[in-house]
């Protein structure tokens, strides 16, 4: 006979003999739980509103991190032109919101769907760069939004606006026992107060897939230390192309004539310095630019060999230590293949086919639908957030029944290429499919073209009818 549901019982001796812990202490702590109860615990602790971390590098541990992240968004090139490239594709489908279905109250759901619709058109800060803001969770690892709800000329409550709460003001937590956001402590950057925000109050989404953690593990983590060496190899790229990467410069100078001219008497250690001093800044400021040049005496030695040759050695030189080979081609390849390896993590490698001269239309096309893909999928998590965090908390301003919300989706993210729209329609055309000159596929079209639409003329029936119905609306005392 099985047993009823939630109603697990266990015997020690049976578990003891059974298990393969046989401890009588682990035997002991067993439980029974119901399923309807949570047994375990978070993986992240959080103490005192603070995330312990389990980060060694310090410049990726606290608030710091928001720091280091942003710089890499700012300074490194391709880390910036994948963002934005990201951002501008999550930003161009559209949104819908689907009536629920099956409630028996279709029209009483269409209504609500509309109303929702109309809402993201009604704030002050545009519904695209609410999802752009949303979106750069992927990179963060969670993003925040604020909602403020104002009574809208209809007399539905919708929101006045909804906006940014930046990663790096965000102090604290407040986490119940099971891990649950019950809201967080925003450190304001203008008087440094700390302000509550209450979980029902914001648009939160989080990259959890690698931890539980509240502030989640976005892709900025992943190309920090790609970045950093990154930096580093531009750097010494710079000083290879200031140093020529030839070696280093060496001064000549009849230093031991000077030095006797100054036992002499006929000048003194300063006039010497004097005498030295272009040289030496020469030596020390030898970095490539416009402004740097030497002009040395070019009288040689006057001592001869005993052959009785003049030496052709000049009293003043100036070259540079020549190397049998030059690290500034390895070097650029180290800076290529960490561009590459920054691009393949944000998933936007296809920015970079072509530039050395190596791949092709199918791999772009590919690597493009890939990372369609990826729109597609930060689109899906969205839509669900924007659905608890959105249309969830409108629902509940306003008292409608929570059953009748209407589904988020957005379009699919794709390039329509009018050449293969027109040749599909040609096939179709020619298996028997053929376009009703009424068809929107014709209207379609002509948008991809960027035609402006055809002014449809009435026929004289059309106009006739038309004209009639005219007729009677005048002459009806109560249209209603």
């Amino acid at each position: 006979m099985s047993q009823p549901f939630g109603a697990g019982v266990y015997n020690d001796a049976q578990d003891i003999n059974k298990g393969a812990l046989t401890d009588p202490g682990l035997a002991r702590q067993r439980r029974t739980y119901p399923p309807t109860t949570v047994a375990g615990s978070p993986g992240t602790a959080v103490i005192g509103g603070y995330v312990e971390e389990k980060e060694r590098d310090r410049d990726l541990q606290g608030r710091k991190k928001y720091e280091t992240y942003s710089n890499i968004l700012l300074n490194t090139s391709i880390v910036a032109a994948g963002v934005r490239y990201f951002l501008n594709l999550v930003a161009k489908p559209g949104w819908k919101f689907e009536p629920a279905e099956d409630t028996g109250r279709q029209a009483e759901a269409e209504r609500y769907a509309e109303l929702c619709s109309n809402m993201t058109t009604d704030m002050r800060t545009p519904w695209r760069r609410v999802v752009r803001r949303a979106a750069m969770y992927r990179y963060w690892g969670y993003s925040i939004q604020e909602w403020v709800a104002k009574v809208r000329d209809d007399g539905a409550i919708g929101f006045a606006d909804i906006m940014p709460r930046p990663q790096h003001t965000i102090e604290k937590w407040d986490c119940d026992p099971d891990g649950e956001i019950l809201g967080c402590v925003q450190l304001s950057p203008q008087d440094h107060r700390e302000i509550y925000l209450p979980r029902p109050k914001l648009l939160y989404i989080v990259d959890d897939s690698l931890n539980d953690s509240p502030e989640g593990l976005g892709l900025f983590r992943h190309i920090a230390e790609a970045s950093r060496r990154l930096k580093r190899f531009e750097q010494l790229e710079g000083y290879g192309f200031e140093s020529d990467l030839r070696g280093i410069p060496v001064g000549r100078a009849p230093i031991a004539e000077l030095d006797k001219a100054v036992e002499r008497g006929d000048i003194s250690e300063s006039d010497k310095s004097s005498i030295l001093q272009p040289l030496k800044t020469f030596l020390e400021s030898h970095i490539r630019n416009p402004k740097l040049a030497l002009l040395l005496d070019s009288m040689t030695y006057e001592t001869q060999d005993e052959a009785q040759r003049p030496s052709s050695a000049r009293q003043w030189d100036m070259e540079l230590l020549k190397a049998t080979s030059s690290t500034q081609a390895e070097i650029a390849r180290t800076i290529d293949r960490l561009n590459r390896e920054i691009a393949r993590v944000l998933g936007v490698e296809q920015l970079l086919l072509g530039d050395n001269g190596v791949g092709s239309f199918a791999m772009a096309k590919e690597k493009s639908h890939n990372f369609a893909l990826i729109i597609d999928s930060t689109l899906t998590e969205l839509a669900e957030a924007f659905y608890d965090d959105f249309v969830t908390r409108i629902f509940l301003l306003n008292g409608w029944p929570l059953e009748l919300r209407p589904t988020v989706k957005t379009d699919k993210l794709q390039y329509r290429s009018v050449e293969e729209v027109t040749t599909s329609l040609e096939q179709m055309a020619r298996a028997g499919a053929v376009l009703d000159p009424e068809d929107p596929a014709i209207d379609e079209v002509r948008d991809l073209l960027g035609l402006s639409r055809p002014i449809k003329v009435l026929s004289a029936m059309d106009a006739a009818l038309q004209s009639e119905e005219d007729v009677e609306n005048d002459n009806d005392p109560d249209p209603e």
